[in-house]
């Protein structure tokens, strides 16, 4: 049976590529807190490590063997900026798996740094005086010491390696050969020395270490002492590139630095003592880089990317859904009442109506308003296709109004003007973008007034409320609201739409036209007691004053447009934590506000609308013409460090389609300047803080 190594730090680049050199011979579990990777034939476990408790439940649940400590911060600037940071991820952690790892009897292997001295003297010792110049060493050192302190058998591993890199992520010798690659010069030190070793060679000499029982410390590194400068010569030499384009700068020159130890050089001779062995020579630990570059090494990690929106499905969830599985009527059955009643009861509404999914909602509203050929509806171009396209299915048309800058909503100002405009305007279908609430009494005074109807397109806004504080979908300042369940929506259903409604004729037609326009009588209906009386064929329909049990009748040509019991069962368990997605949407929105606050080329938008909103999506303007980047190149670096993000929308009026039969982009100016620089990252219950710090700190990179 295989020994069980587990590796913190997972997606970092000593993690992964310890993880690959070893796979073949352990049991091999990932540690992931930060970046998310899937590796080939290696576990991996999401995690944190932040606390003594924390720690102690990861490792008693993974029970392994051998710890391989790589969790750390490593950059040097940021430990100065950041000392809490420091001292919490290389010193407090260090102490806390030191800890367990004795308490629990598991090998610890720590990896620390050959940053701790003072850098006037070459290959330094384990014996030699520790001096650390920056926040960086002192905090390795003190890491170092607690480990000592805490875990009596622990091996502390120094050293300084180079490997590949992975897409997310560039190692030293990445950093040199990709510009080497592109013909493109590196700046390197000729004057800081350091003894590299390839992380293969420093994983084979750590675990004959662990099976000879070695503890305490050991610098574990090449036998070549070179400065930062003949390495990246060396380097450019054997994978064939021209090594003049490297150049030779010196340290004194880069003043913006955090202060370096000049001389880190490490002697490994302990190590080749007690091993009785060599360390692999340079040329020979390049030659296996080449290969490992070669067969493209990188592409067997696949680093998982955090979505801009997602749903959230927890145990009582999938009961909920398994319950309605066992007990018979998927669909047409006691669920979607039940679904539909919480809705009302939660918005504050008489009636509402479950469909299959929000465009069906949409559709089934212009149908019951009887829209059609000739007859206009004002919406905003800001929108998913779906809205618009409800109109086109009836036979009216769009008539688009551009958004204001701040709300992203429709303009309220230039909608009196676009009704003045036609004589064939009939309703407004205003759409809450973002989950922020259009001004609707606003709206409904000229809707009165120039007696059109309205329709509230809420598909981002369960949850939001008016300025009044009563909650969107209460139909309150309109005649019908849309909702959808899609999933990266408030709840999820899988899919799923409604529709709410005052007006208890709008209600009925809508349970018709969603069913194929068929009936069994008003017994369906409440409010009224004669089985019969919404019947046309009542003589077929009755016998002897009965009503025949089977007989159904098609009085409207409908849809299919019926949801399943699955979905609503789902969607109520949902229902039951919709105030804490809200919530913590809200949280994560300011938490958004404030690490953007001071950035330049980016600005939050929909500030203004917190306390109102949903949070369904959070949208930023970034000035990509002044970074530098394009949209898709922004996106894609994005990509690269595993954070996600989309776009919305693409305005409807641009669209192909739309184009064709006579819109344009140039006639909405706002919606055009709004759609060029937006983009939407990360938000949904769910996401933890970690990522969410990941988020702010992949973006600042790109925008300095």
């Amino acid at each position: 049976m295989k020994k069980k190594v587990l590796i913190t730090g997972g997606s970092g680049l000593l993690a992964v590529n310890w993880a690959l050199s070893i796979r073949g011979d352990y049991a091999v579990t990932l540690i992931l807190h930060h970046k998310k990777i899937s590796l080939s034939g290696v576990d991996k476990d999401v995690a944190s490590l932040d606390s003594l408790d924390e720690c102690s439940s990861v490792l008693a649940k993974h029970q392994p063997d051998i710890v391989i400590h790589t969790a750390g911060l490593a950059n040097v600037e940021e430990c100065e900026s950041d000392p809490d940071l420091a001292q919490e991820v290389n010193v407090d952690l260090a102490k806390n798996i030191a800890i367990v790892c004795s308490d629990q009897g598991i090998k610890l292997v720590h990896i620390s740094t050959d940053h701790l001295f003072l850098g006037d003297q070459e290959l330094a010792t384990e014996e030699s005086i520790t001096n650390p110049v920056n926040n960086y060493g002192e905090t390795k050192l003190l890491g170092e010491q607690q480990v000592l302190e805490n875990c009596k058998d622990a091996l502390i591993v120094r050293t300084n390696f180079f490997c590949w890199g992975a897409k997310y992520h560039q190692s030293f010798s990445d950093f040199i050969l990709n510009k080497l690659k592109k013909n493109k010069q590196s700046n390197l030190f000729s004057d800081v020395y350091f003894t590299p070793i390839l992380v293969d060679e420093l994983v084979k000499k750590t675990h004959q270490l662990i099976d000879s029982n070695a503890i305490g410390i050991f610098n574990i590194v090449g036998s070549e002492r070179m400065s930062k400068y003949e390495f990246g010569i060396k380097l450019a030499k054997h994978f064939n590139f021209d090594s003049g384009l490297i150049n030779k700068i010196s340290i004194n020159a880069k003043s913006s630095l955090v202060k370096r130890p000049k001389d880190m050089s490490l002697s490994n001779k302990k190590l080749c003592q007690v091993l009785n062995c060599e360390i692999a020579s340079f040329d020979e630990q390049l030659r296996t880089l080449k290969e490992q570059e070669n067969k493209n090494a990188d592409n067997q990690v696949v680093l998982d990317i955090i979505p801009y929106g997602r749903h959230y499905i927890d145990e009582d969830d999938i009961q909920a859904v398994v319950d309605v599985l066992r007990q018979g009527m998927l669909t047409q059955g006691p669920k979607v009442s039940e679904f539909e009643k919480k809705i009302a009861s939660y918005v504050g509404v008489k009636y509402a109506v479950a469909v299959a999914n929000g465009t069906a909602a949409l559709h089934l509203s212009c149908m019951v308003l009887d829209l059609g050929e000739g007859d206009e509806v004002i919406t905003s171009p800001n929108t998913f296709v779906a809205t618009s396209n409800s109109m086109l299915y009836v036979g009216a048309k769009p008539v688009f109004v551009d958004i204001d800058k701040q709300t992203l909503n429709i303009d309220i100002n230039k909608i009196e003007k676009t009704i003045l405009s036609s004589n064939n305007i009939k309703a407004i279908f205003p759409v809450h973008f973002g989950g922020l609430p259009c001004d609707m009494k606003q709206i409904k005074k000229l809707a009165d007034k120039h007696h059109l109807t309205i329709v509230e397109d809420a598909s981002h806004a369960l949850g939001a409320t008016y300025e009044d504080g009563s909650k969107v979908g209460n139909c309150k300042y309109s005649d019908m609201t849309t909702m959808s369940f899609h999933p990266v929506k408030g709840i999820a259903a899988g899919e799923g739409g409604m529709i709410t409604t005052n007006d208890y004729s709008l209600y009925r037609k809508l349970t018709l036209l969603r069913s194929h326009g068929i009936t069994k009588g008003n017994f369906e209906f409440p409010g009224i007691s004669e089985a019969d009386n919404s019947l046309i064929n009542k003589d077929e329909a009755l016998e002897n004053g009965e009503l025949k049990r089977w007989y159904y009748e098609m009085q409207y040509l409908g849809y299919n447009y019926r949801i399943t019991d699955i979905q609503c069962a789902l969607a109520l368990s949902q229902m039951d934590k919709i105030d804490l997605f809200l919530n913590t949407r809200k949280s994560m929105a300011k938490f958004y506000d404030e690490a953007f606050a001071e950035l330049p080329n980016i600005t939050p938008l929909q500030k203004h609308g917190r306390d109102n909103s949903s949070h369904h999506i959070y949208v930023v303007s970034i000035d990509f013409e002044n970074i530098g980047l394009s949209r898709h190149q922004f996106m894609q670096k994005l990509a690269e460090q595993g954070v996600g993000s989309q776009v919305h929308y693409i305005p409807v009026v641009s669209q192909p389609y739309y184009q064709d039969i006579g819109y344009r982009i140039e006639q909405y100016p706002l919606t055009n300047q709004y759609y060029q620089n937006t983009l939407s990252i990360p938000l949904y219950y769910g996401l933890s803080d970690a990522d969410q710090k990941l988020v702010v700190s992949s973006i600042r990179e790109l925008l300095q």
